[in-house]
């Protein structure tokens, strides 16, 4: 039998009660302006070969959900070979700035080539604004100064390897890092309950969503652009049968 899962935004009202909803604060012209730029990257020549994790990730829905603007610091956390920190440099545009940041595991990951390919992408796709720090997750060297964060698909490693304590050890630092008001976002493939979620690269909502209120995260509003109800939740997010299109789970919350 298929395990139930609780609808997400079901779950995040649970958590945060009557907090269920994010005040928006964006300009809607400067966010309009981001997901344009975006539009102008999908188009490059230079991002051509990235059409098929465009169909995944669905970077458009994703920087206006997010509300990004032009001209924000924004960090994409265990950014690994930079996907999503080149929508995000396309999205902030010249006047703003990304932080690329990896820890030394994925630098050392697969011999150094994703953090090679990082680095490539920086130097041939000219990504001027961003800047690539080697940070462990729990160490991020930046106080009061990020508008946005993007955590995207590996909360799930630290929280199966570190626990709940380490992971808010990790979330502590990121809210150090944020200004007051900024959006933390979290995206990541979800698991149920009575699997065995470390080994199929998962994690329930739910526990990301009781991590973010105990770290002190208010405001919870969930996305449900990446949902797949053809996902059992039962493979391995890297089988073949499910790679790139599982039931995935994506959160924003305000400090």
């Amino acid at each position: 039998m298929k395990p139930v899962l609780r609808s997400v935004p079901a779950v995040a009202a649970l958590l945060f009660g009557a907090a269920f909803s994010v005040a928006s604060y964006a300009d809607d012209k400067a966010v309009a302006q981001a997901v344009s730029n975006v539009k102008s990257l999908l188009q490059a020549p230079y991002h051509q070969d990235e059409t098929e994790k465009d169909k995944s990730r669905l970077p458009v829905e994703m920087t206006e959900f997010l509300a990004v603007e032009p001209g924000m610091t924004v960090m994409d956390m265990g950014a690994g070979s930079g996907y999503s920190t080149e929508v995000l440099s396309a999205a902030v545009g010249e006047s703003g700035k990304v932080y690329a940041q990896n820890n030394q595991h994925l630098v050392d990951m697969a011999g150094g080539k994703i953090i090679a390919q990082l680095y490539s992408r920086i130097e041939n796709d000219k990504l001027s604004n961003v800047e690539a720090v080697i940070w462990e997750m729990d160490e991020i060297s930046l106080e009061n100064t990020l508008d946005m964060v993007f955590w995207g698909y590996n909360i799930h490693d630290y929280y199966h390897s570190v626990g709940e304590q380490g992971t808010l050890e990790i979330l502590a630092s990121v809210y150090k890092a944020m200004k007051p008001g900024a959006v933390f976002a979290v995206a990541d493939h979800i698991g149920v309950k009575g699997q065995d979620n470390a080994a199929l690269h998962r994690i329930q909502p739910v526990i990301i969503e009781d991590l973010l209120k105990k770290a002190g995260f208010k405001q919870a509003e969930v996305s449900a652009m990446y949902a797949s109800a053809a996902d059992t939740h039962l493979l391995n997010v890297f089988d073949d049968r499910v790679k790139g299109r599982t039931d995935r789970y994506l959160v924003k919350v305000v400090k």
